[in-house]
């Protein structure tokens, strides 16, 4: 990482995987070009799982033990200050850039391994716990929901290898 001032720890990067909206996972493809498609996840541990359908690219491509790389981002802001603020520093280069224009931004890279969850008990328990991050006042609905959708769902988890993290804050 080139601006270390920046880095932040693996429980940072844990954090913002969790507060992450969505996420982007990239890998290549068979033809040798990057696939990337946003997401929806949840963590468990030093696990994150998806949900899917049974067929197109990307379950075609997420195969047992196959390196993607996923980014998530928890914060990003484009600082807007007074108008007193940016008379202040109108004539100062340095200033105007780490200021005015920049964007505050905390965001995390994880080198994972992807393996499907075949197991019931497991796609079920990865179900629950991602439609608790998304849609945890419809709950109730869950069970019902779970057996119209389960044969027709593929659950991933991705298996976290190695992460980094970074942000930019300004005080």
């Amino acid at each position: 990482m080139r601006r270390k001032d920046r880095q932040l720890s693996d429980e940072d990067a844990l954090e913002i995987v969790d507060d992450c909206e969505y996420a982007t996972i990239s890998l290549i493809d068979d033809e040798g070009e990057i696939f990337s498609i946003p997401i929806s996840i949840v963590r468990e541990d030093m696990s994150i799982f998806i949900h899917g359908a049974r067929s197109g690219m990307k379950s075609e491509l997420l195969k047992d033990g196959r390196d993607v790389t996923m980014v998530c981002v928890s914060y990003n802001h484009v600082p807007q200050p007074s108008q007193a603020e940016f008379e202040a520093i109108k004539d100062d280069g340095r200033a105007l850039g780490s200021k005015i224009f920049t964007t505050e931004y905390k965001g995390a890279i994880l080198k994972t391994k992807v393996y499907e969850v075949v197991d019931d008990e497991r796609k079920i328990h990865a179900l629950k716990i991602l439609c608790e991050k998304y849609t945890p006042r419809y709950m109730s609905g869950f069970d019902t929901a779970i057996k119209a959708s389960l044969d027709i769902t593929r659950i991933y988890e991705f298996k976290i290898q190695s992460m980094s993290a970074k942000a930019k804050i300004l005080h």
